[in-house]
């Protein structure tokens, strides 16, 4: 079975987006829970300095969103153009 590259590329930055569009909500509606969350996830602490510092403008948002669609994709179009030369017969 061959991957389409594009369209699996686009699909991993449209499901990225989503992703970064709930997380985003997250962390407006409960910051001090996402920054645990997150110091969970990296294995390290975060402290309440870094809760009291952040904050999300639209602006930020924007470019931020755009970078993690940017990266999931090019990973997507690398990932299946890998997995397609080394499934061809």
């Amino acid at each position: 079975m061959k991957l389409n590259t594009k369209k699996f590329s686009l699909a991993a930055g449209l499901t990225m987006a989503i992703i970064y569009i709930i997380c985003t909500i997250f962390v407006v509606l409960f910051p001090e829970a996402a920054t645990k969350i997150l110091g969970w996830m990296v294995h390290m602490t975060l402290g309440d300095e870094i809760v009291r510092g952040q904050a999300i403008t639209f602006g930020g948002f924007f470019v931020s969103l755009i970078q993690f669609v940017f990266y999931a994709s090019l990973s997507a179009w690398i990932f299946s153009s890998l997995y397609n030369k080394f499934t061809e017969k």
